[in-house]
């Protein structure tokens, strides 16, 4: 049985975590730490992976790069970050994020504070496990699509259209979503073991 979790806890200390693979964005992501402050997972992106362009209004970003070769894209700035090298992504900085080479990226990623980004990822992977996304990883159902990107807006965004319109609409669709049920999260996408 799924219910529906309306209030998003933060977690316990890191119990362990179960990976999990966005498949529209060639991810697959392992939570290594998750509290208030900071949360940090290891993060892979396969050859071919593309990030959308999107921003983090309250939370900067560091990736290090354990192998391959990530492109960045950071308010319009192109940057190869390899193996042994990091990058950091500032509050509320334009980026995205793609795997050119014929190998996986591989490295951690950090982000802080830490917000609700765990369950975050955890709801696009799982929903794209589920094959309700789109090929660049958004929900296909309009409800979902409300539920979901308006629950994490303060964690995520993406660039178009203007914030103040995804304000109107994500918000209509979310009281929609929560009319007919649609939950922005489910306990089943809980990546956490015991």
């Amino acid at each position: 049985m799924t219910r529906a979790t309306s209030d998003l806890k933060k977690p316990e200390p890191n119990l362990g975590f179960r990976a999990i693979t966005n498949r529209s964005t060639g991810e697959r992501i392992e939570f290594l730490h998750d509290e208030r402050d900071l949360v940090r997972f290891s993060w892979r992106s396969e050859p071919g992976g593309e990030v959308t362009d999107h921003v983090h209004p309250a939370q900067e970003e560091r990736f290090s790069i354990r192998a391959g070769e990530a492109h960045f894209l950071v308010d319009g700035v192109e940057r190869v970050v390899a193996a042994g090298e990091s990058i950091v992504v500032p509050v509320g900085a334009r980026h995205s994020e793609s795997n050119h080479g014929s190998v996986a990226v591989e490295g951690v990623v950090e982000l802080r504070p830490a917000l609700a980004s765990r369950q975050m990822h955890e709801a696009f992977a799982g929903l794209a496990s589920e094959g309700k996304t789109t090929a660049r990883g958004a929900p296909r159902n309009p409800l979902q699509l409300g539920a979901t990107a308006w629950r994490f807006r303060h964690e995520t965004r993406v660039t178009s259209p203007p914030v103040w319109i995804q304000n109107i609409v994500l918000a209509l669709l979310a009281l929609l979503a929560w009319l007919f049920r649609v939950p922005a999260y489910r306990e089943n996408w809980d990546s956490r073991l015991g």
